[in-house]
């Protein structure tokens, strides 16, 4: 399906835009010879830099960066388990609506500025006023915090959140009250949107400081440089708590929005990890000795539909001409034409594999919403007043790169048989999801990659999650039953609360339209040792040795 041209522009943006990086080699040693060589790697990534504030990060691929730089309360581990980071120590009320956290002592900024308690409270506080814009990011905070709701809807200053429930109680200690109890609240402490910020480099409600100059990290390590079309280089804070773990001097981020050029750049040598390479590479045995595979990974691929305010497609408001379209893709067909050598898997639900249910077996298990059904799908689609001289036509929006080209045009050809033309459109990756939350789409490619619980894919689609205005799902029915979910402490109950809520979401209302778990393709140089992914994906490369 890959056309001759893109091939070529492939190896013309190869040759233009890497002449000059280190390929992973050694700088030369000391006159005398006994010095260690500098440990340096340039890693390709598929998006330019759209932000880099935690406040604001969404997509996976500022999640690669800013994951090596920023620094939370917690951090997780391969399998997703939580690890005290800049944390010490947390305790519960027994009624689990006060959480008090207690930080490490000494800890400090890239700068040498001491990191305080009152850093997580600006940082938290400053994401639930942001504005629209984080929606996506804030919204486990103003769900649960007290008055945290409140404070979102009037875009409040920090200074003015005196209701809101998060507090410094000393340097070293801050308070968090919540309005009803949250089953997975500490989780959020691995999360961006809870990372310590200082007023003096992150002012409020806007981020352009985060990708047009540099500032103090409190992470492992801190940025160096930055051109957002380009690249992003990191160099170690020495300034950083556990700084004696980290082995990488030097990280370049370099901007490969194609796949294909970045295959052609690792086999030269010119980058040393390849974030996103094109998936058939899986089955290319020239690279046995480089794939990196994340120990578990928990993300779901499926198709989008609007049905809310921008929706200009009044027959996708029909639930059974959305069901027509889900029953007409033949998921087996379609992993098999993408192949991968397992890599793509197929996921018939919303909610991905790695979620632990209330027996103790995966949420996926024993739940599928997949039935390939041609012929009904035909009849639901005649039934509706289309046919051969009737045909529906709408636009399928998606980011570059090849997987996804490559989706688009197996579901134009799916769903041509049961009279639907698509409308193939493309954007680059850095503005996709702009175009997503803005609601600019009819049907698109949707990618979730969460590992806080499954109410969290649920909450995503929540009218007061997104845009105002903007939604792509508007159901107070389902608004209501993520509601009911939050209330509920029982945990056999709350598995029991969110099978029903997907039941409903997919099965009866076919929101989406779920395709698979595309795991990523990770191509890492075979000098290299140290490099893992987390459960969402992004490299770990801190603790990176160069042979």
């Amino acid at each position: 399906m890959k056309k001759l041209t893109s091939l070529l522009l492939a190896l013309a943006m190869t040759v233009g835009m890497l002449s000059g990086c280190s390929g992973g080699e050694e700088s030369s040693s000391t006159a005398d010879g006994g010095s260690a060589a500098a440990q340096e790697v340039t890693v390709a990534i598929a998006s330019t830099f759209a932000t880099l504030d935690p406040a604001l990060i969404s997509t996976t691929h500022m999640s690669h960066v800013y994951g090596n730089m920023g620094a939370t309360f917690y951090e997780t581990d391969a399998s997703g388990a939580l690890q005290y980071d800049l944390g010490e120590n947390v305790e519960v009320s027994e009624d689990g609506l006060t959480y008090t956290f207690t930080i490490k002592d000494g800890l400090l900024w890239s700068d040498g500025e001491p990191l305080t308690a009152e850093h997580f409270v600006y940082g938290i506080k400053r994401t639930i006023g942001y504005g629209p814009d984080n929606a996506y990011t804030k919204r486990n905070l103003t769900t649960f915090i007290a008055g945290a709701s409140e404070a979102a809807d009037q875009q409040l200053d920090v200074a003015a959140m005196t209701d809101v429930g998060v507090v410094a109680l000393d340097d070293t200690t801050f308070q968090i009250t919540l309005e009803s109890p949250c089953p997975y609240f500490e989780n959020l402490f691995s999360a961006n949107s809870t990372a310590p910020l200082r007023p003096d480099f992150a002012p409020e409600h806007e981020s352009s400081w985060s990708v047009n100059g540099v500032y103090p990290s409190c992470g492992p390590m801190v940025l160096e440089s930055i051109s957002p079309e380009e690249e992003a280089v990191l160099v170690k804070n020495d300034n950083y708590w556990n700084a004696d773990a980290v082995t990488l001097d030097k990280a370049t981020f370099v901007v490969m929005t194609d796949a294909t050029a970045q295959l052609n750049a690792f086999r030269t040598g010119d980058i040393d990890i390849a974030m996103s390479v094109p998936t058939e590479t899986a089955d290319n045995s020239e690279f046995a000795d480089n794939f990196v595979k994340p120990e578990k990974y928990v993300s779901s691929y499926f198709v989008l539909i609007n049905g809310g305010p921008k929706n200009t497609v009044p027959a996708l408001q029909d639930a059974n001409v959305r069901k027509a379209l889900a029953m007409a893709v033949n998921k087996e067909t379609m992993i098999s034409v993408l192949g991968g050598n397992g890599y793509n898997i197929q996921l018939d639900g919303f909610i991905p594999y790695g979620f632990e249910d209330a027996d103790g077996g995966d949420f996926r298990d024993g739940y599928s919403y997949y039935e390939y059904n041609l012929e009904e799908a035909k009849a639901l689609m005649e039934a509706a007043g289309y046919n051969e001289n009737n045909r529906l036509s709408f636009p399928y929006l998606y980011s570059n790169g090849d997987i996804h080209e490559d989706i688009a045009v197996l579901l134009r050809q799916m769903w041509s048989e049961i009279y639907v033309d698509l409308e193939l459109t493309s954007v680059e990756q850095g503005v996709f999801y702009d175009y997503v939350d803005n609601g600019d789409f009819t049907t698109c490619r949707y990618a979730n990659n969460d590992s806080t619980d499954p109410l969290s894919f649920f909450q995503i689609f929540t009218t007061d999650s997104q845009i105002d205005g903007c939604q792509s799902v508007t159901d107070p029915v389902y608004d209501q039953m993520v509601a009911e979910a939050y209330t509920i402490i029982d945990h056999t109950e709350y598995m029991a609360k969110l099978h029903e809520i997907e039941d409903y979401f997919v099965g009866e209302m076919q929101y989406v339209i779920p395709l698979m778990t595309q795991t990523p393709v990770v191509l890492a140089q075979s000098n290299l040792d140290g490099l893992w992914l987390t459960v969402t994906g992004s490299p770990m490369i801190t603790g990176i040795t160069v042979e």
